[in-house]
């Protein structure tokens, strides 16, 4: 396991970026399955997903926001941040076994207060699935 990166209140400003790449395998969307009591045979049966029209499984949008966990909490702002809020526009799929990426730019430090405000963004082949924001309370 990784340490989480520090960053100190003082020393953020807007722009800063951080990226964390990932993929969802079939164990860990059994996982989720059994976790969460969600069975709906998009995200688990691979010839119903594709009756429906899609290219495979569909990874549950909860793994991608699972995702901004590792970034908020291990990189950007990383140790000592909670999150305050968090939303998500879903655009497209992430299959099972796909490459992606979560990046968080910081938009707004307010220094007063701790908190921050990341754009989220995830990427799969280039290509935008979900854009969101976060709000993220620092400690100080």
């Amino acid at each position: 396991m990784m340490a989480p990166e520090e960053h100190k209140l003082a020393d953020l400003r807007e722009g800063l970026k951080r990226t964390v790449p990932f993929s969802i395998s079939h164990e860990q969307m059994r996982a989720f399955a059994e976790l969460s009591g969600d069975f709906n045979p998009l995200h688990v049966d691979e010839a119903f997903a594709r009756g429906k029209g899609y290219e495979g499984c569909v990874v549950y949008g909860a793994l991608l926001v699972a995702k901004v966990s590792e970034l908020i909490g291990m990189r950007l702002p990383g140790r000592d941040s909670v999150w305050a809020s968090v939303s998500f526009d879903f655009k497209r799929p992430l299959y099972v076994g796909r490459e992606a990426e979560v990046e968080g730019t910081l938009v707004n430090v307010h220094h007063a207060t701790g908190m921050l405000e990341l754009a989220l963004v995830v990427r799969s082949d280039g290509r935008v699935l979900a854009k969101g924001k976060a709000e993220v309370v620092l400690g100080v």
